[in-house]
């Protein structure tokens, strides 16, 4: 397991909001629950390499509303089927911020749509497992 060390950097004084500001910009993360406009033709999912040379993409719903999420699903899926990708990781979230009447919103339009809309296009799926983001993540499998 590699260990990487934070150095914070000049003039912030440890454990601030600014400390920890500056540790998230330069390490490159965002606040998941900010709200911010996602641009509406832009699906920037990441694409890697798996064993045997699968290909998997990554779509991250978090932010979205439901619509969007499903207008984003639909489009990504389509994108997978053009660039050859078999594996789709998408990360809606345990649904922790969801009223406990609905549960997870996401989580369930995802499964949802899996089962029915999209089960032509779809193989399989699973929840993910625990080094790929657990009950937060759908990993799917495309025919």
């Amino acid at each position: 397991m590699r260990h990487f060390h934070y150095h914070r950097p000049p003039r912030t004084v440890p454990g601030t909001a600014e400390d920890i500001l500056a540790y998230c910009a330069a390490h490159g993360i965002r606040d998941k629950d900010s709200v911010e406009p996602v641009p509406e033709n832009s699906i920037a999912p990441r694409i890697e390499k798996r064993k045997k040379g699968v290909l998997r993409m990554t779509l991250d719903l978090h932010g979205l509303t439901s619509e969007e999420a499903s207008r984003r699903i639909r489009l990504t899926i389509g994108e997978c089927g053009h660039r050859g990708v078999k594996e789709l990781l998408v990360i809606h979230g345990r649904g922790r911020h969801s009223s406990l009447n609905e549960g997870p919103i996401l989580k369930n339009l995802v499964r949802g749509m899996l089962d029915n809309e999209l089960r032509l296009s779809v193989r399989d799926f699973r929840s993910g497992l625990p080094r790929e983001g657990g009950e937060g993540v759908t990993v799917v499998y495309l025919a």
